[in-house]
């Protein structure tokens, strides 16, 4: 399964399977995945799911996307990727569990 897991100050919040083509990120309810704090943008970025490959893409939001600490505009993620956005942490999982 390949999942998304959410949390907050080591918190888990949720997981989210990504089970679709494509997933948004964002403060707006209107995203698969909301986070609803100040530091995400209404649409903040997107989950691309293609055959074994699993993109996100930052959607120019005002305080960025990070994986591993590093900025990003786009980026192929790898198992146990972790990405920044706001105050919130998603771990990227691959794998039978």
């Amino acid at each position: 399964m390949v999942k998304l897991v959410l949390s907050f100050q080591g918190v888990l919040v949720r997981e989210y399977a990504l089970d679709r083509p494509v997933l948004t990120i964002g403060r707006h309810q209107e995203n698969d995945i909301v986070i609803d704090h100040m530091g995400v943008s209404g649409t903040h970025a997107r989950v691309a799911v293609d055959g074994q490959s699993v993109i996100l893409t930052d959607l120019r939001s005002t305080n960025g996307t990070y994986v591993n600490g590093h900025r990003v505009t786009e980026a192929e993620l790898r198992p146990n990727d972790w990405i920044s956005i706001g105050k919130h942490i998603l771990t990227f999982k691959a794998g039978a569990r």
